[in-house]
């Protein structure tokens, strides 16, 4: 074998060697981007179940001192340009220790915010407490942390649906008499809207809540 057969069996076993490394690079970054994509809609799932499930368990109660003014149990549900908020008692407080001197009673809250490290992204955020403590939405950040939910969400709209008018309201809130004093909406509309990275535009992901207790309860009974 001459040397030039020799340089030209190495150029062709060259070529065939970048090009089975070139189609299995590229397959690899296809996995990996449809991973990235699988993982990405999963959050959006998990987050949408958990906030469904959460609001399911809604609920208003009688109890509180006689001559207290505040509302210990609420469903207030605002709207804003920057997104909706929702703020609500519930029974879906998680115990993670069994011997842990807690009920599921539990005050929960859901808003959009910046990422703490860049301004350009905004999260949804949930925030809960098990003090019922009658605060304004606006005061549980005094003493409740709240932690990212699902990120890089670009809008959040909650519509409750009243059954006396039979139609959609875009806020709820039992606090006002002016409002909804003391009455639950039977189902409220969650609509997410994602930035989609691949196409960069908005995804946008709905589902629907029935809240099971609609009228106020007397936990002492």
């Amino acid at each position: 074998m001459t040397l030039i057969e020799v340089l030209v069996a190495m150029a062709i076993v060259t070529m065939m060697m970048v090009s089975v490394w070139s189609s299995f690079s590229s397959t690899v970054r296809a996995m990996e981007e449809t991973e990235k994509i699988q993982d990405r809609y999963a959050m959006i799932r998990n987050t949408m179940d958990r906030m469904s499930s959460e609001v399911s368990m809604a609920y208003l109660s009688f109890n509180r001192p006689q001559e207290e003014t505040r509302h210990f149990t609420l469903f207030e549900g605002r709207g804003s340009a920057d997104g909706d908020s929702l703020t609500f008692s519930s029974f879906a407080h998680l115990r993670i220790r069994r011997d842990s001197n807690e009920s599921d009673q539990t005050v929960i809250q859901y808003f959009l915010g910046p990422d703490e490290d860049d301004s350009s992204r905004t999260h949804l955020y949930r925030r809960e407490t098990t003090r019922l403590t009658g605060d304004l939405p606006e005061d549980l950040r005094r003493y409740a942390p709240a932690y990212v939910l699902c990120e890089d969400v670009e809008s959040l709209e909650f519509r409750y649906w009243d059954p006396a008018d039979q139609d959609w309201r875009d806020e709820w809130r039992t606090t006002s008499n002016d409002e909804q004093p003391d009455r639950m909406p039977p189902r409220i509309e969650i609509k997410l809207g994602v930035r989609n990275e691949q196409t960069e535009e908005t995804e946008y992901f709905v589902t629907q809540a029935v809240i099971i207790m609609q009228e106020k309860i007397d936990l002492e009974k």
